[in-house]
């Protein structure tokens, strides 16, 4: 696989090349860092090696190896070795992430071009007619630009470009850079290059970050061409100061838009880990007070009115069980009895830790004797709990308090409120009347009566 894809590229590259000038556009270095940065165990003298004599190898059969064209393939190779292990000190990779920060990348493009320019230029200059000094700027700036283009896209790339939602208006940002590239090519002059800027970071801001680095890697390569076609400004042989500029500023319009979706990216990761925090209790694993409202907005958007069953747990004694014991083994009753709970609920409701050792179960779409007989299962279920702390093994008992209404259309929130303050009242109930028992409403308890003794 390395030997087919350092030739497929190196044939590509070679491609791109006319005859007696320094390529205008060479992918295989940064393609070879990519792949060796995505699957890090490439990254041995064994594999460099092998490349390199991929080079050597098809040079001896197809092109003239002098010792010019065997500096210029070290230098390739060198450019790879210098920026794979630059990138791989930001962390490890794997062939789906690769930790990337893109400011670094972008300086270590910069320093390993500027390093391995010297030797491959040298050697250009002796095969060919040019001096060192016209082909180092062309060589160093050609090298840069092509790294910064490609491998932000290879280094982030997880098979997918996230078009999760698709929506017409999706495409106005991608329309923009079109039209953008198309002006820029047709208005000419070296400063319309930057007309797709503004395109781009609307790209960033809308887009996933592959999908920008996709979009910002067809959009160099394509103004590359634009220069090397003279579509973007004309006379451009001899003038190297021009061609050095022209990539110099397209790796700088590259990096732009990737600095912003990378931030981006960062920003939305931020904020739903924020958004998990605030969600869910964090000693309990089940929903908090705030992660709960969040749930019930998420179900009232139904047009219909709802059945609703809310149920107040009380974990019965438990202040005696932190003053005996200590806060740790509190810490682990209230982590315990909130797991064993969301067992028996399962998909059947929504739990969540109001405070303290008080807990709520919301059960929609349910009949009250439903509600019921889920608040008697996790009542049962509590009381043949056995937790061992030290040498002690506790035993628990819950009090229940459980309410049943009808949410009104779109009005689960206010609802909910209503029936959390009657399970509230019926909470009381349980633990005035020796706790370990369920209450709810007199029709409710009468009809369990009635169904008990028959």
């Amino acid at each position: 696989m390395l030997i087919a894809t350092t030739l497929l590229f190196y044939s590509l590259s070679n491609a791109l090349q006319v005859e007696g000038h320094v390529a205008l556009f060479w992918p295989l270095n940064a393609v070879l860092v990519g792949l060796f940065s995505r699957y890090s165990f490439f990254n041995r003298p064994y594999y460099y090696t092998v490349s390199l004599l991929s080079l050597l190898v098809w040079d001896s059969f197809f092109t003239i190896n002098s010792p010019g064209a065997v500096l210029v393939n070290v230098s390739n190779i060198s450019f790879v070795l210098i920026l794979v292990n630059c990138i791989l000190r930001e962390g490890p990779a794997t062939a789906e992430t690769v930790k990337l920060n893109v400011l670094r990348l972008y300086s270590y493009c910069l320093l390993s071009a500027l390093l391995c320019s010297v030797p491959g230029s040298y050697g250009f200059a002796l095969s060919g007619s040019a001096s060192f000094r016209d082909v180092y700027p062309v060589w160093f700036s050609e090298e840069f630009s092509t790294s910064v283009l490609i491998l932000p896209f290879l280094l982030t790339w997880t098979g997918s470009l996230s078009f999760r939602s698709f929506a017409p208006k999706k495409l106005i940002p991608l329309i923009t850079l079109i039209l953008s590239l198309t002006v820029s090519g047709l208005s000419g002059g070296i400063g319309s290059l930057s007309m797709t800027l503004p395109a781009l970071i609307w790209c960033a801001i809308s887009y996933s970050l592959p999908t920008t680095c996709l979009l910002t890697m067809l959009t160099g390569t394509a103004e590359v061409l634009m220069v090397d076609a003279h579509w973007v400004y004309t006379n451009l042989t001899g003038h190297i100061t021009q061609v050095f500029s022209a990539r110099m500023g397209i790796a700088s319009i590259a990096i732009s838009p990737v600095i912003v979706a990378a931030s981006v990216q960062a920003i939305n990761t931020l904020v739903k880990q924020l958004s998990a925090r605030a969600n869910y209790d964090y000693l309990t694993r089940v929903h908090s007070r705030y992660g709960l409202y969040e749930q019930l907005k998420a179900q009232d958007q139904k047009a219909v009115n709802t059945p609703l069953n809310v149920m107040l747990l009380d974990i019965d004694h438990f202040k005696n069980i932190n003053d005996t014991h200590g806060h740790d083994c509190g810490d682990n009753v209230l982590s315990a009895f909130a797991s064993r709970v969301q067992e028996v609920v399962g998909e059947q409701g929504i739990v969540a830790r109001m405070g303290g050792e008080e807990f709520a179960v919301v059960m929609p779409d349910a009949s009250e004797g439903k509600g019921y007989r889920l608040a008697e299962a996790i009542r049962e279920e509590i009381e043949q709990m056995e937790l061992t702390w030290g040498s002690d093994t506790l035993t628990l008992t819950v009090s229940i308090g459980l309410s049943h209404g009808e949410a009104a259309r779109r009005g689960i929130v206010d609802s909910f409120d209503r029936l959390l303050t009657e399970a509230d009242h019926y909470l009381y109930q349980s633990k005035k009347t020796g706790r370990n028992r369920t209450s709810a409403a007199p029709s409710v308890m009468d009809k369990h009566l009635a169904h008990s003794a028959s």
